[in-house]
């Protein structure tokens, strides 16, 4: 006979402990794990931090307890998610037993949910042992891309969690609730609402409504938007322009065209391919391209690269200096406006 009790509880602790256990021992296996495969790796940085292993473990442990608050509370919804979602369940023995159905299983949306309140929550712990070692040699970049799909899969988790409290609660708690979930929703909506009037200048933009940034160089700099629509209507190759930093102006030339340039932004370029080695010696190449006097040494970059076009704008003339004359006197110029000019290889 099944006993007139429902033990979810107890199923919940004892599902509760196993996984914070099994936590703990999934962090020391990873960097047990990690000091053998990345043993040389593993080494220098306990030798940059100064400690040998048994006082790193014993340090990182003493940091997590003094920021535990982050770690608690994910835990704290991780493991009742685990819990239900794995909970047990019995039939009754016989069809006259009327005891209640031990741990009952939680219905198939139910379910679901739970599979994407831990997904998002496991991958907002992932990035505490494991992550993606790119050039800069820290986490960040795992982060922010873990924790964006994280917060996506939890808010879509609070909007079911808001509708089952709204339909099953009843008398003064749905009353209560009712206000307080609509409390949060207000003041989560007033920065949207308040920011789109402040960036729209009260939806009277100053330029006009657009998304494309052509407009902008067109007001801008007329001289280059002329050049940028007349390399949209020449035959494809390889243009040559100033090379810099991300998130600026530098490849807008390649962008707005399509035209493939010789680098566009180095740092980001390092990024995909996580390294500089593919570039080479690009970017002082081109530097020498327009900075040289001689020919023969922007005749051998040219052919190097296969260049067929040379951009020279403002920001060409502003970030380094150009010796234009070499260009002159061996290419032709197939458009010339104000400061900008386009030179072809033939």
């Amino acid at each position: 006979m099944i006993p007139k009790s429902n033990p979810t509880g107890s199923s919940v602790f004892h599902s509760g402990l196993v996984s914070l256990f099994s936590f703990l021992f999934l962090t020391f296996s990873l960097g047990w794990i990690g000091s053998f495969v990345e043993k040389d790796f593993v080494l220098n940085f306990l030798s940059s931090q100064g400690m040998t292993a048994t006082q790193f473990i014993g340090a990182t442990s003493l940091r997590r307890l003094s920021y535990i608050g982050s770690l608690i509370t994910l835990l704290a919804v991780l493991i009742p998610s685990l819990a239900f979602l794995f909970v047990g369940y019995r039939k009754p023995e016989t069809e006259n037993d009327q005891s209640e159905i031990v741990n009952p299983k939680p219905q198939i949306e139910n379910k679901f949910i739970l599979l994407i309140i831990i997904l998002g929550i496991v991958l907002i712990l992932a990035p505490e042992f494991v992550y993606l070692r790119d050039q800069f040699g820290y986490r960040i970049n795992t982060v922010f891309k873990f924790y964006y799909q994280a917060w996506m899969l939890l808010s879509l988790a609070a909007a079911f969690g808001v509708s089952v409290l709204l339909v099953n609660l009843r008398g003064l708690k749905n009353i209560t609730f009712r206000i307080l979930i609509g409390s949060v929703i207000f003041s989560g909506l007033l920065y949207p609402s308040l920011s789109l009037l402040t960036k729209t200048n009260d939806f009277k933009p100053v330029e006009g409504f657009t998304l494309d940034d052509f407009d902008r160089i067109v007001r801008e700099n007329p001289d280059e938007a002329a050049a940028i629509e007349f390399l949209r209507t020449v035959p494809n190759g390889v243009i040559a322009e100033a090379v810099g930093d991300g998130y600026s102006g530098y490849a807008r030339i390649s962008t707005h065209t399509g035209l493939q340039t010789v680098l566009g932004w180095p740092g980001h370029e390092s990024q995909w391919r996580g390294t500089f080695a593919p570039q080479g010696s690009r970017r002082e190449d081109i530097s020498k391209l327009y900075a040289t006097a001689r020919w023969e040494e922007a005749q051998i970059i040219i052919q190097k690269y296969n260049i067929r076009y040379i951009y020279i704008g403002i920001l060409e003339r502003a970030s380094r200096s150009v010796s234009e004359e070499k260009f002159q006197v061996h290419l032709k110029p197939i458009f010339q406006q104000g400061e900008t000019v386009i030179y072809e290889v033939p």
